[in-house]
């Protein structure tokens, strides 16, 4: 018997409902009925009544959903166990991010990927400008996004939190509470796409900007040398020694941090191992990135 027709079987008897099963599996109610239908043909055997609220197994049917996870478990330790084998072929890894996340400490995270997996190079491209994964450019991305463009498939490693950021000394010496009683740092292309771009656009006079910059990392750096306020990630402004949140400005804005890669790239299990090392170690540091180490 094939797997990929008892992992219907299985899916169908878990939810309880052809669509259910469809949505889990990335299929259509109808590929789900076919297959099930099909399954049962071949076997000679009925698995399941049909309700008005949908699929359930037989009574003589029920003891082969344990045996049927039974099964599913060890797929999924099979793929992990060639994931990790994976890993352990020699080359290259080419990594892509922001100057901003490369700030954060994505250095450190590559070190220790590195130690426990010695084979792998890893090359890191850090930018703030689009890298074109169809050309090849990079094996994988970590940056943020609202959503993944339709070329990238990956997964989502936490929340990333910004807020008003300046000097306490600027603070005391301009305690305006209105946008245009202060000077502001703040973004230019590329990254005028992002959400601090667009909350700029609705919020600050351009009168009141005093400094544009294309990196968050210069925009705080400004920021520390009491140049005025800029919305920045909380993970570059919480560990600043010389900034503080402006509480005046409550403002806050968020986005996702994603690791990602393209989607021609995505089934291979090389590439998701290392994709889930490094959304694990990112999470491990959720407070950082979501803002709650203030």
């Amino acid at each position: 018997m094939a797997w990929d027709d008892l992992r219907f079987v299985l899916t169908v008897a878990e939810e309880g409902t052809l669509s259910g099963a469809a949505r889990t599996l990335g299929v259509n109610h109808s590929t789900v009925l076919r297959r099930v239908a099909a399954f049962e043909n071949e076997k000679g055997v009925q698995l399941f009544e049909r309700t008005s609220s949908g699929y359930a197994l037989r009574p003589e049917s029920r003891p082969l959903l344990a045996a049927l996870r039974g099964i599913n478990e060890q797929v999924n330790s099979l793929d992990r166990a060639i994931a990790k084998q994976g890993l352990e072929l020699d080359g290259p890894v080419r990594i892509t991010t922001s100057d901003s996340i490369a700030a954060a400490g994505l250095p450190g995270y590559i070190a220790d990927f590195q130690a426990q997996h010695p084979n792998v190079v890893a090359e890191l491209n850090i930018t703030n400008s689009y890298v074109d994964f169809s050309s090849m450019e990079a094996d994988i991305t970590i940056r943020p996004a609202a959503t993944l463009s339709e070329d990238l498939a990956g997964e989502r490693a936490c929340e990333l939190m910004l807020r008003v950021y300046a000097t306490p000394t600027y603070l005391t010496a301009n305690p305006g509470r209105t946008y245009d009683s202060h000077g502001w740092l703040g973004v230019m292309a590329p990254i005028t796409s992002t959400t601090v771009g667009e909350w700029q656009r609705r919020n600050l006079p351009d009168a009141n900007i005093v400094l544009r910059s294309n990196s968050f990392v210069g925009i705080r750096d400004a920021a520390e040398r009491g140049l005025g306020l800029a919305m920045m990630p909380c993970f570059l402004g919480d560990p600043s020694p010389h900034l503080v949140r402006a509480e005046a400005f409550p403002d806050s804005l968020s986005a996702s941090l994603w690791v990602a890669t393209h989607r021609d790239m995505a089934r291979s299990a090389r590439v998701q191992s290392i994709l889930s090392w490094f959304v694990g170690a990112i999470q491990a540091d959720a407070d950082l990135f979501e803002g709650r180490r203030n």
